[in-house]
């Protein structure tokens, strides 16, 4: 794995995979396929995000004095108690000492910094957070849910021509009038019998169980389609359509987030300019 020195100052190899790991989870998520094709671009960003905190602590370090005996001993002590309340042992502790008094100090400095930096943000009027509403707007959208009834066959060995004009005849027979709901009692495939699914919410765009569901609208009868090595018909019985939370009913968390914005562009901006004297080197 290549190296990172920022100022002369070697980064933790885990902190680029951990940024790295991160980076690719979330684009996944986004996208629900995988992106390994797009590794190359994840590694970039996770070292440019480490190289940032690097920039970031050594500016700490310069501005921010040395914290007192007593402060640190009191910080420190609170760091051995949270890593014992998630199990950590003392033989642990002690043979990492050290580093964890050093990760104390850095971090109560960081802190001290970080605050000093955001105390010149100006308060957030009303009219910033509206405006930021309106531009998140997506944010705030519920999400869909469909409560569906569900028959299924998963064909087995012969001609899967078999099943799936199977499927073809029951949908003709709901189409028709016929009850889904008996229809799906008798001749649902799956075990234990059960055809509502409960309410069901859209997470998945691109699954194609879901992709189908909330094509439907209430009273709708789904064409037969393949999925997981199984066919499938659903009703669905009922549909709560997303919508849009009005502002008074997320205006803290709207604070929370343009603050946290604001905060992360200082910080931000802060490194660009740290990186136009910085020497940083991969090798």
């Amino acid at each position: 794995m290549p190296m990172l020195r920022v100022n002369g100052e070697l980064a933790d190899p885990g902190l680029i995979e951990e940024a790295f790991a991160r980076l690719k989870a979330e684009a996944e998520l986004l996208s629900e396929v995988s992106c390994c094709e797009r590794d190359e671009e994840f590694r970039t960003q996770a070292e440019e995000e480490t190289t940032d905190g690097i920039l970031l602590a050594q500016e700490a370090e310069r501005r921010v004095p040395m914290p007192s005996g007593e402060e640190v001993r009191t910080a420190f002590e609170n760091t051995l108690r949270q890593w014992r309340e998630h199990g950590a042992s003392w033989d642990l502790l002690d043979a990492e000492r050290d580093s964890l008094r050093a990760e104390t100090i850095s971090r109560m400095r960081m802190e001290r910094f970080t605050e000093e930096l955001w105390q010149e943000l100006p308060e957030l009027s009303h009219a910033d957070l509206q405006a930021w509403y309106q531009t998140n707007r997506p944010r705030f959208r519920t999400t869909a849910a469909a409560r569906p009834l569900h028959l299924v066959r998963f064909p087995e060995g012969g001609d899967p021509w078999d099943d799936y004009e199977a499927m073809l005849k029951l949908r003709a027979r709901a189409l028709a009038g016929e009850d889904f709901a008996a229809l799906a009692k008798e001749h649902t495939k799956k075990r234990g019998g059960e055809i509502d699914l409960g309410w069901i919410e859209q997470q998945r765009v691109f699954n194609p169980f879901e992709a189908m569901l909330f094509s439907l609208r209430a009273g709708e009868v789904s064409p037969v389609f393949y999925y997981e090595q199984a066919l499938h018909l659903v009703k669905v019985e009922e549909v709560r359509e997303a919508e849009v939370k009005a502002f008074d009913e997320v205006a803290e968390i709207v604070r929370e987030e343009l603050v946290r914005e604001r905060r992360l562009k200082v910080l931000k901006d802060l490194a660009i300019k740290l990186r136009e004297t910085a020497v940083i080197e991969r090798a």
